[in-house]
């Protein structure tokens, strides 16, 4: 069964910004296209605006997998919704229940709103138990910044900022800026983010024991998710030795599998470690010399 996804963002642009014709509407544009779902607008500069909001997303659909806001975002509150005070969440959270299936996502791409104890985590708890809220815990880009939080009543940690202390996370800020992994994060296993974005660690150029010299490349194009399947799925992309005249495809599973052409194979230990990459099996390691961004930025 397809994912049934729906957004809601500004239609006017605040004061002399470019906010909901620059960040949040296209947004909310990419968001639906990729799962084949909806999005709609509302207004956020008429006096009741907070009421426009609510009507917005009771007229929306139903049995919804995923619900995302794109606005403006504070500690406690949505801004552009006029969403301020403890009422106004519960206002907000008696809407969401209805329309939202019992394990779904709520993604708040609003600067500050998943701030520990912050404006995620108040909603979260007027929702369902298995109810999945992420939200940005620093200003920054609507869509793409990297400093997002996770909360759900009954996992533990109840709350944890994703990659925040990781090695990963510069990948992780790759992976948001230059692909859709924006969208696709907050129903994708965590296991194969961390594929992904052990696949971006990969990109470019390495000095191989034996003064070999690979080059990694990863077509990475933006898709259609309909299911579970079309966003778990083990990176691949293909690979030059310029030194020993192979060529070959690789893949990240539980580690970097190489295949060459002339029946070889290699397995790399991840995480993917630039400055000394172990390649299993024996001595040899790895350098990476230059390293190529992922996909196509999103703007």
């Amino acid at each position: 069964m397809a994912y049934q996804v729906f957004a809601v963002t500004p239609a006017t642009n605040s004061d002399d910004k470019c906010d909901a014709t620059g960040a949040f509407i296209p947004g909310a544009q990419k968001f639906a296209a990729a799962y084949n779902g909806s999005y709609k607008t509302f207004n956020n500069m008429a006096a009741n605006a907070k009421k426009e909001f609510l009507q917005t997303i009771e007229d929306g659909p139903g049995s919804l997998d995923m619900f995302a806001y794109f606005g403006h975002g504070y500690t406690s509150q949505l801004g552009s919704a006029k969403i301020y005070t403890d009422k106004d969440i519960n206002d907000l959270a008696e809407i969401l229940k209805k329309k939202l299936k019992n394990d779904a996502t709520v993604v708040l791409y609003a600067c500050l709103a998943g701030a520990e104890r912050g404006f995620s985590s108040q909603l979260q708890e007027k929702l369902k138990p298995n109810i999945w809220v992420y939200g940005h815990t620093t200003v920054g880009h609507s869509f793409t910044n990297p400093d997002v939080s996770e909360v759900q009543g009954v996992r533990s940690p109840r709350y944890r900022k994703l990659f925040a202390d990781s090695e990963l996370r510069g990948a992780w800020q790759e992976a948001l800026a230059y692909t859709d992994m924006w969208l696709r994060f907050p129903i994708m296993w965590d296991e194969y983010i961390i594929r992904e974005l052990n696949a971006i660690r990969l990109l470019g150029k390495w000095k191989v024991s034996g003064n070999k010299i690979y080059i990694f490349e990863w077509n990475k194009q933006n898709g259609k998710y309909g299911q579970l399947s079309d966003l778990n799925m083990k990176p691949d992309g293909t690979i030059r030795d310029e030194t020993g005249r192979r060529s070959g495809t690789w893949k990240v599973d539980e580690v970097v599998r190489i295949f060459w052409d002339t029946g070889e194979t290699e397995n790399w230990a991840l995480p993917v470690k630039p400055n000394m990459q172990p390649i299993l099996g024996g001595t040899s390691t790895a350098t990476r010399l230059s390293h190529t961004k992922p996909g196509k930025a999103q703007g």
